[in-house]
């Protein structure tokens, strides 16, 4: 797997007055015991005995092939690739030369001596790719939590001594609804940057931008963290990854314009699941959880240090990163369930269903299902009303009742269509008698209860940093992760986004827009 941190040794351009600062993972950190999960060859073959995973997960035993109830013929007014190739076969070889079906020699039921080499590529499911990714990312970032402590320190000075710390760590797509100072649970310390004009000497600012206006911040004055993110430019990824677009024409790089780099240990790829029918990229994108988790950690320490001057150098970010690593590996227990439901959308979508995700209350968690990178194309794209009943609603959420979702799930569900719904079964300790997923035919807890957060602060009378947002998007990151597992094992490979900021992405995406219009997924 690529991750950004691999490739270069430099973190640490301008140290300034902080102090050298030993990058360990948590086990080296008094009083954690927070999970570690290497990820290096996590989707290449292993080449000795197979181990454990050490994610928790029982290992997986290979699926049956689908039976022929289970996979039924294409209907003929939509032919599978093997019918067009098939047909163009014919016409260079001539109709007379093609034996017919009926001519054609039976398969051999007989076992050979190769089969047991054929996986195909793919001898793990999805889900499970995805997942034990996500944790692998979690893992790396426990090793930034020293560094955390001490950019914490130093934002709490700041602070004090009557500057503002911003933030325009965002870049992407759901992290500009998650990570929005007004965010239900924010301590509300770290301020939105919108404009560098506004920031003054004595100020501190965590960024993903690396431009010439962020190089004139920090020469007045801002001190500037650049905290990596796959869809900028870096130098920790191959030179000319990166499309022009999402580029700096400067040449700078994030050692020139910062004083410091933290990492967010997500791939520059974006996505976590290897397929080898799509092997242009990996799928599903990933940068969420990377810099979310940072995102929460760095507001946890904050607001601590802010309360109590006394405060160790690193403790509630460790908090929170446990709790959500934690409550992600809960996640596992659902991995029966998302199966059965991913083979359920796979017939609906083979009969010419669509797939659409509402999210009223938190629109960050749809907008990371929809024209995202390493995302599928099928998302939110099609008319509604063409099948109905064959349609798929999932409803990604932070909250049991959102009426505005309560609504979408039951008129769905009355049409016939498969509603799915993600979120806390419970609020604040409160279960709604007539909530979301009681509309639901399916439902995936996301085990975090808490409206607000996770961190209890002294002095404040309501808990701050949720981890309610991240885990339910894992939830349906994984979903989609085992829909496309499903799909391709019937022999049905769905098209997929290429992240525009790579290079040709945009190109591979219009090229091929017009094949998924036809095939419809």
């Amino acid at each position: 797997m690529e991750y950004d941190f691999l490739l270069f040794d430099d973190r640490r351009p301008r140290q300034d007055d902080l102090p050298e600062c030993m990058l360990g993972t948590l086990e080296t950190i008094s009083g954690t015991n927070l999970y570690q999960n290497p990820t290096e060859h996590l989707h290449d073959s292993p080449t000795g005995p197979p181990r454990r995973p050490t994610t928790g997960i029982r290992p997986v035993t290979r699926p049956s092939p689908p039976t022929a109830h289970d996979d039924p013929r294409p209907r003929p007014e939509q032919p599978s690739r093997r019918d067009l190739l098939l047909g163009g076969a014919a016409l260079v070889g001539g109709l007379a030369s093609i034996p017919t079906a009926s001519a054609a020699p039976a398969s051999s039921t007989t076992k050979s001596k190769w089969d047991k080499e054929y996986t195909f590529g793919h001898s793990q499911l999805f889900m499970d790719h995805y997942h034990q990714g996500i944790l692998g990312i979690l893992g790396k970032i426990a090793g930034e939590a020293e560094l955390v402590g001490e950019l914490t320190s130093r934002a709490a000075r700041v602070v004090r001594a009557g500057h503002d710390v911003w933030t325009s760590m965002n870049d992407g797509h759901m992290p500009h609804w998650e990570q929005r100072a007004d965010r239900l649970g924010s301590p509300k310390i770290m301020k939105d940057q919108k404009d560098l004009k506004l920031l003054k000497p004595g100020d501190m600012l965590f960024t993903n931008h690396c431009n010439k206006q962020v190089l004139a911040t920090r020469e007045r004055g801002v001190y500037v963290v650049a905290v990596t993110i796959s869809y900028i430019d870096n130098e920790f990824r191959p030179a000319g990854f990166t499309d022009e677009s999402h580029s700096n024409p400067d040449g700078l790089k994030l050692k020139d314009v910062s004083h410091v780099i933290l990492h967010s240990h997500t791939p520059y790829k974006q996505g976590l699941v290897r397929a080898p029918e799509i092997p242009e990229f990996r799928l599903c994108p990933s940068s969420q959880t990377g810099v979310g988790a940072l995102h929460w950690m760095l507001n946890a320490e904050l607001a601590n240090k802010l309360a109590d001057p006394k405060a160790k150098p690193v403790e509630k970010s460790i908090e929170y990163l446990e709790t959500l690593v934690d409550r992600i590996k809960r996640i596992a227990t659902h991995r029966d369930a998302i199966r059965e439901t991913a083979v359920a959308m796979t017939r609906r979508i083979r009969r010419g269903g669509r797939w659409f995700v509402q999210a009223k209350a938190h629109e960050g968690l749809s907008s990371e299902m929809t024209h995202v990178a390493s995302g599928p194309m099928i998302v939110n794209s099609g008319d509604w009303s063409t099948k109905p009943r064959e349609n798929v609603l999932l409803v990604s959420t932070i909250t049991p009742q959102h009426p505005d979702e309560v609504k979408a799930a039951r008129t769905a569900r009355s049409e016939g269509a498969l509603v799915i719904g993600i979120g806390p079964r419970s609020l604040d300790g409160k279960t709604p008698r007539n909530g979301l997923f009681s509309h639901c035919k399916v439902t995936f807890d996301n085990f975090s209860p808490e409206s607000r957060g996770v961190i209890r602060i002294r002095g404040r009378q309501q808990p701050i940093c949720p981890t309610t947002g991240l885990t339910t998007n894992v939830i349906q990151q994984m979903l989609c992760a085992q829909w496309v597992d499903e799909m391709v094992r019937r022999g049905f490979v769905p098209y997929f986004y290429q992240g525009g900021y790579q290079q040709g992405g945009s190109e591979y995406n219009s090229a091929m827009k017009i094949h998924f219009e036809r095939q419809g997924f």
